[in-house]
């Protein structure tokens, strides 16, 4: 059973019940010390016994929450002495929040060790001055999460230890969507069995599938997967991924291990990263269509997570047996006839040449010097960043509505790749009742030659992780940066990062909504159907 999902909307989930139960996660530079409680309301007989017991947990805590303090840079070591104690790591549904913040995030409180620029300290200057303040992150909690997690391991790592609760907190499913996974109820519960419901938490786990491929090896082990540890169905997203639904805390490791053993990911499938790269669903063995799937393969390895929080939670901190059918891709004389032009002669000097990329600094403000994560930084984006391939011409997956388009240019022989015409702002989220969102629209950036393509993604996703807006999280898309600033000063900041202009775009035809709904001969033989 196929259904076609959503991904904009997950269902809203509300933090699992526990009363008093009181966290203390780790104490990072910036002195953030989070401390929940929920009181009984409804019980107001004993309200000053649970304030009571709730200030002798304070005072008795607090003396050792100097303990609980990993470096931003720290590996994979367990960070609490309470990981086996029953509400570790679980945030109330109710009641106040009380959290200790710093009146303004520094450098010093957000970045990582050796981390040089960030959203605190730009890389390079706005042509203009905002409206919203990166030092003030009070509204927007995520930012702290994600800085006190250790490039995205904590609390994570110890609440999926503790078996013998079926959910997670509040800001451990904040770090489990950057691995690809949403924690989720059983809403068809929500009236008719209040207690069925409460024990109803099971999660999503969404797959990254560049251009939309998923080889027989990968899909047969979802679809196992599923009606083992899920509902038994499948479901393909908007964004050419696809999600297996119904999986049970104690079985989440075994699913996301099982996919990554056999040359599937969930990493980067969520969050505040790079997320799936659509293309034309289009086998065709055409050269242009050909160089827009390596592209789309190339940039999912480049802007990929760099920590290596994801085998340390999932795999033991070993490596998949099976490495990504997309990487295999990218090597030479590793698909057969109609071949995607190769990146790399061996997966090893593809891995070094990823690494190169990711890495190489031109002194222009993209690398973050964070050892961990060179190009995100110990805070990642702002929100997520999508991004989209196609041909002149072609609009079959909407090439208005992503952060960043790329159309390829071809050569007059049209057989050899020029370049890349480039367009970035779009977007179609929105807040219900929220005025200052609304969708948009990208717009032409301009022109890149194709031996400029790394440096110019790289240059636009740290002009949007630098200055996009992290104070108002429903803001926080690169479109809102690009309508903020104007395209012009949008392209001349971008510069900056890059080092260089963009030139003029390309004359591009007329475009079409293709759907693909039918047979095709790819080219070389055969027929593929859509």
């Amino acid at each position: 059973r196929l259904v076609v999902s959503h991904e904009r909307h997950p269902p809203l989930l509300s933090p699992p019940p526990d009363p008093a139960c009181w966290i203390f996660p780790s104490t990072t530079p910036n002195t953030r010390v989070k401390l929940n409680a929920m009181l009984a309301f409804r019980d107001l007989t004993r309200s000053r016994a649970v304030v009571a017991v709730s200030a002798l947990l304070f005072l008795t805590c607090l003396s050792s929450v100097a303990a609980f303090t990993p470096a931003s840079g720290f590996h994979g070591a367990s960070l609490f002495a309470m990981q086996n104690t029953r509400c570790m790591g679980r945030a109330p549904a109710l009641g106040p929040r009380m959290v200790a913040t710093p009146e303004r995030a520094t450098p010093a409180s957000m970045f990582a060790p050796g981390q040089k620029v960030g959203p605190q300290q730009p890389g390079q200057e706005s042509p203009v001055k905002y409206e919203y303040d990166n030092q003030l992150l009070d509204k927007n909690k995520v930012e702290g999460t994600k800085a006190d997690s250790g490039h995205l391991r904590f609390p994570l790592q110890q609440e999926m230890a503790d078996l013998d609760e079926i959910s997670i907190s509040h800001d451990s499913m904040i770090i489990l969507k950057h691995h690809g996974s949403y924690m989720q109820q059983n809403r068809d519960l929500q009236r008719s069995d209040k207690a069925g419901y409460a024990a109803s938490y099971q999660f999503m786990l969404r797959l990254k599938n560049p251009c939309g491929k998923i080889d027989a090896k990968t899909y047969q082990a979802i679809d196992d997967l599923s009606n083992k540890y899920g509902q038994g169905d499948l479901r393909a997203t908007t964004r050419m991924a696809w999600q297996i639904h119904g999986v049970k805390k104690e079985n989440l490791k075994k699913v996301i291990a099982g996919i990554a053993e056999v040359g599937g990911s969930t990493l980067g499938g969520c969050g505040d990263i790079n997320r799936n790269i659509m293309t034309p669903p289009a086998p065709l063995a055409d050269p242009a269509y050909q160089h827009v799937f390596q592209t789309a393969n190339f940039i999912a390895e480049l802007f990929k997570p760099s920590s290596p929080a994801f085998e340390e939670l999932w795999m033991d901190a070993k490596k998949p047996k099976d490495v990504e059918y997309w990487r295999k891709d990218m090597v030479e004389g590793s698909t057969g006839k109609n071949h995607i032009p190769p990146v790399a002669l061996t997966l090893e000097e593809l891995d070094k040449k990823i690494s190169e990329a990711q890495a190489f600094d031109q002194g222009t403000g993209i690398i973050t010097g964070d050892p961990e994560e060179p190009l995100y930084g110990r805070c990642y984006l702002p929100r997520k960043f999508k991004i989209a391939v196609t041909v002149p011409g072609d609009n079959s997956m909407d090439i208005f509505i992503h952060d960043v388009s790329l159309i390829v240019i071809m050569d007059e022989d049209g057989k050899t790749l020029k370049g890349y015409n480039v367009m970035v702002g779009g977007g179609m989220g929105r807040t219900h009742n929220k005025e200052s969102t609304f969708a948009r629209v990208n717009e032409m950036l301009g022109y890149i030659p194709k031996e400029d393509l790394t440096e110019a993604m790289k240059a636009i996703l740290a002009t949007q992780r630098d200055h996009g807006n992290r104070q108002v999280r429903a803001n926080a898309r690169l479109k809102y940066l690009v309508h903020t600033l104007g395209i012009d000063n949008f392209r001349t900041l971008a510069e900056k990062y890059f080092g260089k202009s963009f030139q003029p775009a390309v004359p591009l035809p007329e475009w079409h909504a293709v759907d693909w709904l039918r047979w095709d001969p790819p080219g070389g033989g055969g027929w593929v159907l859509g």
